[in-house]
C-alpha cells in the first residue's frame, strides 16, 4: 500500500482548514515583525539621549525579540529544514573572531557594538529561515525594503521644502538620520533594487490588466515611485559616495538587463560602439575631477584619514578593539603631526573623525587582520554567488553598499547593517532565480554543505541568545531615558544637580562619548577635577576629539599639575593642527606657570595661525594673546 508524503491528505477538511489558518496566521505575524525590523530606519526618539541613534537601537531590540519568539512558535508548529552553507560558517567564524579579539585582547567596552554584531548575525539567519518558509515571503521582504526608500525620499523632500525639520541643526536634509551622508547612502543602496524591479516588472504594464497580477503591479508601482523620489532627493544631499554607489549599483543592473539585448550587436556596427565607450570613459573621468573639485578640502581630508588609518592598521595587526578606532586614530595623527611629517595642506584639512570613512580600513584597524580577511571573503563570495545564481537585484544593492563603504561609514549605522543582513540572506537562500534580467537560472543549489532536520533547535538557541542581549539592554533603555531628561540640567548650567543625575547612569552609558563628555564637564564645573579626568580618560580611548584633551588639560591645570596639562594641550593641538583653542590654553598655562618666554612664543602662534573659520571667539582669543605680548608676566 502506498503511503502519501502529505500528512494532510487523509485528514478531515476541518483539520486542513485549521492548519491552513494557522500557517497563514504565523506568516502574517512573521511579516509584521520583519516589517518592524525594516522600520527601524524611521525611528527617532527625542526623549532619549541621542535619540536619533539610540531610538533605532531600542526599536531594533524590540523587533528582533518578536522575531525570536515567533521563530520558536513556528518551529513548534512545523518541521522545516534549515540549510547551512559555507558562507554561514564564515559569518559565524567572523563574528566569533571579532568578539574574541576585541574582548579578550583589547578589553573593549563597546557593549552596544558587541551586542549589535551578535544580533545582526542572528538576524541574517532569521531572514534565511523566513525566506525558506515560503517563496512569497521574499516578495514581502523586497516590498518592505523598497518602501523604506520611498518613505525616506518623501521625508527628505518634505525637509527640502521646509515642511519637516531635519535631525541636525547644521543640515537641511537628513531624513531620519543624524547626517546627510548616511541618509544619501541609504537611498543609494535602495536605488538599484528599485531600478531593477522597475525594469523587471514593467512587462506587466504591456499586457491586459488582470487582477491576479496585483503583486506585480504593486511592486512595480512602488519601484517607480521610489526611483522618482530618490532621483529628486539624492543630488541635494551633496554626498559623492552616495552618487558613486547609486551609479555603480544601477549600472550593474542595466548591464545584466541589456547585455543580451543589443550591446554586442551595437558594438559591431561601424565604430559607434567604440566611440560610445570612449565617451562614457571621458564622462567618468570628467565626473571624477568634478566631484573632487566640488569639495576639494573634504576630499583631501578623506585621503589624510585613509593614510593615518592605514598606518594605524600596520602598527596594530591584531586590531585595537571594536569601538576604539577614533581614539587610536587620534593618537596616530597626533604623533604624525608632532613629528613634523605633515604637509601644510594636511594640517589645514586634518580633522578628528569619529569614523574612518572607509569601512574596510576601519575593520582592519579595529578588528585586525583575521576578521578583515574573513569579512572580505564573505563579501566577495556573496557577490560571486549572487551573480552566479542570478540574484541580480540583491547583488546590485549589495555592490552599492560596498561602494558606499569605501568613502563613508554605513557599517557604523544600524539600518545599513539590517539591510546588509537581508541582502546576504536573500543571495544565499532558496534556489537560483529563473531567467530574468539576462542569463538562465540554475535550480540546483551547489553550495549546500549540510542541513538540520528542524528549525526548532536553532530557533531555541537563538531565542536564548536574544533574551540574554535584551536582558542586558533594558536597564540601558532606562538610562537613556534618564539621560534625555538630565540634559536639561547640563545645558542650564546646573552642574551640581547634573552630577547627581549622571552618576547612576555612568556604568550603563560608559561607551557613549557624548554622555561621558557631559558628565565630565559637570564634574569639572563642580570642582571634582580628578573624577572628571577619570571619566575623560575613558572617552579619549573611544574618540579623538581635541575638546576632550582640552578639558583634561584644564582639570590638570586646576589641580596644579602643569606638566600633565601641557601634554594634554599639545596632544589636542597636534590632533587637529588648524585649531587655535589648544594653543590659547597652552599660552595661558605658561603665563600662569611664569614661563614668560614660552607664553609669548605660544601667543605668537595663536596670532599667526589661520583658522578654518573666523569667529568672535577667535578674535577674543587673539586680543588676550596681544595682552600677553604687551604685558608679559601679568595675569
Amino acid at each position: 500500500m502506498r503511503h502519501s508524503k502529505n500528512p494532510l491528505e487523509n485528514k478531515p477538511a476541518c483539520c486542513k482548514r485549521f492548519v491552513g489558518w494557522k500557517n497563514h496566521f504565523l506568516r502574517s505575524i512573521f511579516n509584521i515583525s520583519f516589517m518592524m525590523v525594516f522600520a527601524t530606519v524611521f525611528v527617532v526618539r527625542p526623549e532619549l539621549g541621542n535619540g536619533v541613534v539610540s531610538g533605532k537601537y531600542f526599536w531594533f531590540y524590540l523587533s528582533i525579540g518578536m522575531i525570536a519568539v515567533i521563530s520558536v512558535v513556528n518551529g513548534l508548529a512545523r518541521r522545516q529544514a534549515i540549510r547551512l552553507k559555507w558562507v554561514d560558517g564564515l559569518i559565524l567564524l567572523y563574528g566569533a573572531s571579532t568578539l574574541s579579539t576585541s574582548y579578550f585582547l583589547h578589553s573593549s567596552e563597546a557593549v552596544t557594538k558587541h551586542l549589535l554584531l551578535v544580533l545582526i548575525i542572528l538576524l541574517y539567519f532569521y531572514f534565511k529561515m523566513f525566506l525558506a518558509t515560503l517563496k512569497s515571503n521574499g516578495y514581502w521582504l523586497v516590498l518592505f525594503f523598497l518602501a523604506t526608500g520611498l518613505v525616506e525620499s518623501f521625508w527628505g523632500l518634505r525637509q527640502l521644502y521646509g515642511i519637516e525639520h531635519s535631525q541636525h541643526a547644521l543640515f537641511r536634509l537628513t531624513g531620519s538620520f543624524f547626517n546627510p551622508g548616511p541618509y544619501a547612502c541609504y537611498l543609494a543602496v535602495v536605488m538599484p533594487a528599485a531600478f531593477g524591479y522597475l525594469l523587471r516588472d514593467r512587462s506587466c504594464t504591456k499586457v491586459q490588466f488582470k487582477l491576479r497580477y496585483w503583486p506585480l503591479y504593486m511592486r512595480w508601482g512602488i519601484a517607480v515611485l521610489t526611483c522618482i523620489g530618490i532621483v529628486l532627493t539624492l543630488p541635494a544631499a551633496m554626498s559623492r559616495a552616495s552618487w558613486l554607489a547609486a551609479a555603480g549599483g544601477c549600472g550593474f543592473v542595466a548591464f545584466y538587463h541589456w547585455k543580451d539585448r543589443g550591446f554586442r550587436r551595437f558594438a559591431k556596427i561601424s565604430g559607434y560602439g567604440r566611440w560610445m565607450l570612449a565617451g562614457i570613459m571621458a564622462l567618468c573621468v570628467l565626473g571624477s575631477v568634478g566631484m573632487y573639485r566640488l569639495k576639494k578640502d573634504s576630499a583631501d581630508g578623506r585621503m589624510l584619514t585613509w593614510k593615518i588609518a592605514l598606518q594605524t592598521a600596520v602598527h596594530h595587526p591584531m586590531g585595537v578593539g571594536v569601538g576604539n578606532f577614533s581614539g587610536s586614530y587620534g593618537h596616530e595623527q597626533a604623533v604624525y603631526f608632532a613629528s613634523g611629517k605633515g604637509t601644510e595642506q594636511e594640517r589645514h584639512v586634518a580633522g578628528n573623525p569619529e569614523y574612518g570613512f572607509n569601512e574596510y580600513l576601519q575593520i582592519a584597524v579595529e578588528q585586525g587582520v583575521i576578521p578583515f580577511v574573513l569579512f572580505m571573503g564573505i563579501m566577495i563570495y556573496s557577490v560571486y554567488v549572487g551573480i552566479r545564481r542570478r540574484r541580480i537585484v540583491a547583488t546590485a544593492s549589495l555592490l552599492s553598499l560596498l561602494i558606499a563603504a569605501t568613502a563613508s561609514y554605513p557599517f557604523n549605522v544600524l539600518p545599513f547593517l539590517i539591510v546588509m543582513a537581508f541582502l546576504l540572506a536573500w543571495i544565499h537562500s532558496g534556489k537560483s532565480e529563473c531567467k530574468s534580467m539576462g542569463g538562465s537560472g540554475n535550480n540546483r543549489s551547489r553550495f549546500r554543505i549540510c542541513k538540520y532536520p528542524y528549525s526548532l533547535i536553532p530557533s531555541g538557541i537563538f531565542l536564548f541568545i536574544v533574551a540574554g542581549c535584551l536582558y542586558n539592554r533594558y536597564p540601558t533603555y532606562q538610562a537613556y531615558k534618564q539621560w534625555g531628561r538630565s540634559k536639561a540640567l547640563y545645558h542650564a548650567g546646573a552642574y551640581g544637580n547634573g552630577v547627581e543625575a549622571y552618576a547612576p547612569l555612568y556604568p550603563l552609558l560608559d561607551d557613549q562619548v557624548d554622555f561621558l563628555f557631559e558628565y565630565a564637564q559637570c564634574l569639572s564645573k563642580s570642582g571634582r577635577h580628578a573624577e572628571s579626568n577619570t571619566v575623560l580618560e575613558k572617552a579619549v580611548g573611544i574618540r579623538c576629539d581635541p575638546m576632550l584633551y582640552n578639558v583634561m588639560g584644564r582639570n590638570s591645570q586646576a589641580m596644579k599639575r602643569y606638566a600633565e596639562a601641557a601634554a594634554c594641550y599639545l596632544k589636542a593641538a597636534n590632533i587637529v593642527p588648524s585649531r587655535i583653542y589648544p594653543w590659547y590654553l597652552l599660552a595661558n598655562l605658561y603665563e600662569e606657570m611664569g614661563e614668560t618666554e614660552k607664553a609669548q612664543e605660544t601667543a605668537q602662534i595663536v596670532l599667526t595661525k589661520e583658522p578654518k573659520v573666523q569667529s568672535t571667539a577667535v578674535r577674543e582669543m587673539r586680543e588676550k594673546m596681544k595682552e600677553i605680548l604687551r604685558n608679559p608676566g601679568i595675569q
